[in-house]
Parts: structure tokens; C-alpha cells; sequence
């Protein structure tokens, strides 16, 4: 299979893996395009993205999340 961002500039993207004893692991994530200049155009996730991430894997789960953030600066 061939994968390609043909045009754009930067892929971001934010994953959380959920597990839960004897259950399958889950991957929920989300991804953001940055196409390249343009005024007011973000680059990346923004802190509202994050927050809305954690929200819909707590809804997916139905139970409380134990998040370990791991960012490379």
C-alpha cells in the first residue's frame, strides 16, 4: 500500500493506546494537515485538541483514564 501527503507540508498526529485487563487494546488518535503557509493556519494540535481527545476516549471507554505523556521537544 502506497502512502503519500502529497502537498502537505506536516502530518501531526496524537494517539492514546487504552488497555484494560482482559480486554483487546484500543488505539484512538487523531490527525492533524498542515498544508503549508497561510495566515492564521495553525501547524499542529492545539491544547483544545488534547483536551477533546482525552474527552472522546473517556466517552469511548466509559471508565477513568490514567494518561503518561511522553512529548519530545
Amino acid at each position: 500500500m502506497r502512502v503519500t501527503a502529497a502537498g502537505t507540508k506536516r502530518v501531526s498526529m496524537a494517539a492514546l493506546i487504552c488497555t484494560k485487563s482482559g480486554h483487546r487494546p484500543r488505539l484512538i488518535y487523531r490527525i492533524h494537515l498542515d498544508r503549508g503557509p497561510a495566515k492564521g493556519r495553525r501547524k499542529g494540535f492545539t491544547e483544545t485538541d488534547y483536551a477533546r481527545l482525552l474527552d472522546a476516549a473517556h466517552q469511548q471507554l466509559g471508565s477513568p483514564i490514567v494518561l503518561v505523556w511522553d512529548c519530545e521537544n
